[in-house]
């Protein structure tokens, strides 16, 4: 069974609850679709990207002593947001939907 499946099975078993589990499976959908995003080729090459972005700065951190106050705060500011990039992209899609459907069988076991 699906996890909307599930969710409409929850929708039978608490029609005074549908607000709720709308709400779930809006949030459910939403991840499913980052999942995709973060998935795509194109996305995939930006991540590779990004981690090279990230090693190249770090080590002309460390190895260039000849670097201006503004130059340091570009190449901080250049990994800071490279690693924000990964981290909105770089989520345990498959961990957190597996949970997400443990908790839903829990409660449609309670309710059959």
């Amino acid at each position: 069974m699906s996890v909307f499946e599930k969710y409409a099975k929850l929708k039978e078993l608490y029609p005074d609850d549908i607000a709720r589990i709308e709400e779930e499976e809006r949030s459910v959908a939403h991840l499913l679709e980052e999942k995709d995003y973060a998935s795509h080729p194109g996305t995939q090459r930006l991540i590779a990207m990004c981690r090279d972005e990230i090693k190249t700065a770090r080590l002309k951190l460390a190895s260039d002593r000849t670097l201006t106050p503004d130059a340091h705060r570009a190449l901080w500011s250049l990994i800071e947001a490279r690693e924000w990039f990964l981290r909105l992209v770089s989520k345990d899609y498959a961990g957190e939907l597996a949970q997400l459907e443990a908790e839903l069988d829990v409660e449609l076991e309670k309710g059959v």
